[in-house]
């Protein structure tokens, strides 16, 4: 069961990573050139299906990571002691619960709030200028980047956990 449920974890957080990472490196670039006009459009159509997808993965990652920490041989008695807690294993899996916490705080902000706000100031703004300086925008494009760095770091407790 162990192998099954990190296979499946893995393969689920390489999907989200990798869906953020085609953003930054493949979207992004391209909609500062030729498709610039399409920005808003890009950004609306492809985040609002990204998202969809996130929140299905969400709490298949937590599933999945709690199948493994079980079929590690853990039981729920040893994940409600201070113990457990406090071990080194313990802190490293607080952490990196701590950090998918605040993940799904920052992406309900950014695809429920802020993303959907910043698309349609986009859409205005790209209409009169083509540029954009406003603060709802800013705001949203840091919280895809904060939610990339976190997955960054969630990737990077989850290698020292298995090792």
């Amino acid at each position: 069961m162990y192998q099954w449920a990190v296979y499946f974890h893995v393969l689920i957080a390489m999907f989200w990573m990798g869906g953020m990472l085609f953003t930054i490196a493949v979207i992004v670039p391209a909609t500062r050139t030729r498709l610039a006009r399409y920005k808003p459009l890009l950004f609306h159509e492809l985040g609002t299906r990204f998202s969809r997808i996130s929140w299905v993965l969400f709490p298949l990652l937590a599933f999945t990571g709690v199948l493994a920490l079980f079929g590690k041989g853990y039981r729920t008695a040893h994940l409600v002691t201070v113990d457990f807690w406090s071990s080194g294993y313990g802190c490293l899996l607080a952490g990196k619960l701590m950090l998918f916490l605040l993940v799904l705080v920052i992406s309900a902000l950014h695809d429920y709030w802020l993303g959907p706000k910043a698309v349609s100031i986009l859409e205005q703004e790209h209409e009169k200028t083509g540029q954009n300086s406003n603060k709802v925008v800013m705001a949203s494009r840091w919280a895809g980047r904060a939610t990339f760095i976190l997955g960054l770091a969630i990737v990077f407790l989850a290698v020292l956990l298995v090792r």
